[in-house]
């Protein structure tokens, strides 16, 4: 389960047996969600905030370029 970015108190990885769609799974101290790396769909949400969940979304738009390198990286 690789880490492929940390910011603003949020671990974003990246499963190695994972599936499509591109996505990254987020946790934080209140929770987990899975975000869409393509089109910053919100996939999941299990206990976090939906203020922490749009900061998370955030992220991911900002850092998009960078997950999907990662993602094909590890997916091929």
């Amino acid at each position: 389960m690789p880490t492929v970015l940390r910011e603003r108190g949020f671990r974003f990885v990246i499963w190695l047996n994972d599936h499509e769609p591109m996505h990254v799974h987020v946790f934080s101290g209140e929770g987990e969600a899975v975000i869409n790396i393509e089109d910053e769909g919100i996939i999941k949400v299990w206990e976090m905030p939906l203020a922490s969940v749009k900061q998370a979304r955030e992220i991911v738009i900002e850092n998009r370029e960078m997950l999907a390198e990662k993602w094909r990286e590890i997916h091929g």
